[in-house]
């Protein structure tokens, strides 16, 4: 049995700050920055909240698709920026768009987050025949926890939400949609990114503050996570394409959870694809964390490519690190 992307959506909030502004303020250069990363400004939520980022997102993936909010049965929401600790975004949306999705909550798996929430929905949908469709939501409000005097992320992260809606096919026979994911895990490096304040070994206080503040915002060691990632990320695709029998000259397109565009460049020349192949934002955007693959995926969608006949494949990474590679073929 089948499940599809039938929809998606996507909210990126207006506020931004260009990397020449934030250059600027750490007397360092653009050019270096932009060679670096190739991110050329970074979209800021503000005042407003994760919550009301994500529940924009949803309302256009609903609009566009058409799909009747009865029919959503399920919200899975990746982030680690909700609102709150809890309740969880997942029930604030079923709330506020006035859902009636039984099944609702949040996950963590920081940038690989779409794909285990899409990978969970999968899951759901093919073991449960009275599920139609769920919502699978990608939410990142970073800006409060990352130091904008920090060399080392304060170019790199921005705000959006985006969603994927996915249907479980109504045909038995119906093959192909999403296909499941491969995971791999590598915590040799486990400490090169990390958000320490607000977990129960580092909970919010005056003293916090005082004795190691750097545990409020982003910890982010750039170099090693790209010797990292331009290995392990490269193996889990070829893995995943043999085990599928598929070459990367069969691949249509791959998108990739929006990190640094250099890395990106990266991995795919070490794959042997070239760039017309993959569709990226970073540089509009920054590196919107479980958010971002969401965002790609919704330019993508819109431009026909989860059409019949095309090889998608979804590439992400998250800290710690997890890797995760989905692909997408409707025969």
């Amino acid at each position: 049995m089948a499940v599809r992307i039938v929809g998606t959506g996507k909210y990126i909030p207006p506020g931004f700050e260009t990397t020449a502004t934030v250059a600027e303020r750490l007397g360092l250069s653009t050019e270096d920055i932009l060679h670096k990363t190739g991110i050329e400004k970074r979209h800021l939520a503000g005042d407003e909240s994760a919550s009301s980022m994500a529940h924009k997102a949803l309302e256009s993936a609903i609009t566009k698709s058409g799909i009747a909010k009865d029919e959503i049965d399920g919200v899975i929401v990746a982030t680690f920026t909700g609102d709150y600790l809890y309740p969880s975004t997942a029930l604030k949306l079923v709330q506020t768009l006035g859902l009636k999705a039984g099944i609702a909550f949040d996950l963590m798996a920081n940038c690989a987050g779409m794909q285990v929430a899409m990978e969970n929905a999968r899951c759901l949908l093919q073991g449960n025949p009275s599920l139609r469709v769920i919502a699978v939501v990608g939410l990142a409000k970073q800006s409060p926890f990352v130091d904008p005097f920090d060399e080392n992320s304060a170019y790199f992260f921005g705000d959006a939400a985006s969603v994927v809606l996915l249907r479980r096919s109504e045909a038995e026979a119906e093959a192909g949609g999403l296909l499941p994911s491969y995971f791999t895990s590598n915590t040799k490096n486990y400490e090169l990114v990390r958000l320490r304040g607000g977990g129960s070994s580092f909970p919010h206080s005056p003293a916090l503050f005082e004795q190691d503040s750097k545990a409020l915002y982003y910890e982010h060691t750039g170099l090693g996570v790209w010797k990292e990632v331009v290995v392990e990320l490269p193996k889990i695709i070829r893995r995943a394409m043999d085990d599928l029998g598929w070459t990367v000259n069969d691949l249509d397109l791959i998108l990739f959870h929006q990190a640094n565009l250099r890395l990106i460049e990266y991995c795919m020349a070490r794959l042997r694809v070239p760039m017309s192949k993959t569709i990226n934002n970073v540089q509009q955007i920054g590196n919107t964390a479980e958010a971002s693959l969401g965002t790609v995926m919704d330019e993508a969608f819109d431009a026909g490519w989860f059409a019949p006949g095309k090889k998608v494949l979804l590439a992400s990474v998250g800290a710690g690190f997890v890797y995760t590679v989905t692909p997408y073929y409707i025969p």
